[in-house]
């Protein structure tokens, strides 16, 4: 089911808590983000804002799930680790988790209606922005696969590893083999919902998202986590990509 401008209120199955998560702390933030936190902030401000460090999130792990902290200990990249706790939170408390590097435009409670899980799909679903209720069986099924990729390598590159261990690659698998999208109880908000600029797939077809007045947030994806020869590399490809995703925008268009 897909998102629309407007939703009729009802009763909220989604708790109004939003989660972000930097692991040096909140002393450490950088100004940018701390301008597109201040944003969220000011759109929500009867909403419970819920902000993890390193330290919470170990300590939280080891009094919840300390099942998992082999796994969770022995990630080689502290993004893992970032990844696989966002999962956990949501899955134990419920609420809203968004990237530090999330600007929100307006609040989020016009979609939440009585949505048990709300996903953000660009061309596969993202782990960037997601709302859940409490215990939702997705999460069930990302701890699965957490297990099971843990030391699945391949020869992959960091992005890609990282990316199918424990990041969207991951997700995207879980939600699809699940089914999860089906569900009418789940909101699948298309890339231009919470990630305007990114490219997308609708309909069958993948283009280049655009801000809409149906915007909530901008994803602006600072991949600060690439180290630095992965950053040039997306810089490149975002300049090769560019003239490719606006000709297959105005192609389809016409179409």
């Amino acid at each position: 089911m897909h998102c629309i401008q407007s939703i009729t209120k009802s009763m909220n199955k989604i708790p109004k808590i939003i989660h972000q998560i930097f692991f040096l702390g909140e002393a450490a933030v950088p100004e940018k983000y701390r301008l597109y936190h201040q944003t969220v902030l000011q759109n929500h401000p009867h909403w419970e804002h819920q902000f993890w460090d390193e330290a919470k999130a170990r300590q939280f792990m080891e009094a919840h799930y300390s099942w998992f902290l082999p796994v969770f200990d022995g990630y080689p990249h502290d993004i893992q680790r970032r990844d696989a706790i966002r999962y956990f939170i949501l899955y134990h408390y419920g609420g809203f988790y968004l990237d530090m590097d999330v600007e929100s435009l307006k609040p989020l409670d016009d979609l939440l209606a009585d949505f048990e899980l709300v996903l953000s799909k660009l061309v596969g679903f993202s782990n960037a922005i997601m709302g859940s209720i409490p215990n939702h069986p997705l999460w069930l099924k990302v701890f699965e696969e957490l297990e099971k990729r843990q030391h699945n390598l391949d020869n992959k590159t960091m992005p890609i590893y990282v990316g199918y261990s424990t990041g969207p690659i991951m997700l995207n698998d879980c939600v699809v083999a699940g089914k999860f999208h089906e569900n009418p109880t789940v909101l699948v908000c298309p890339g231009y919902i919470f990630e305007p600029g990114a490219p997308m797939e609708l309909n069958g077809k993948i283009f280049k998202s655009r801000q809409t007045s149906e915007t909530y947030t901008i994803h602006h994806m600072t991949t600060s986590w690439l180290p630095k020869k992965h950053q040039i590399a997306r810089v490149l490809f975002g300049i090769i990509l560019e003239p490719y995703w606006f000709f297959r925008s105005f192609v389809q268009s016409k179409v």
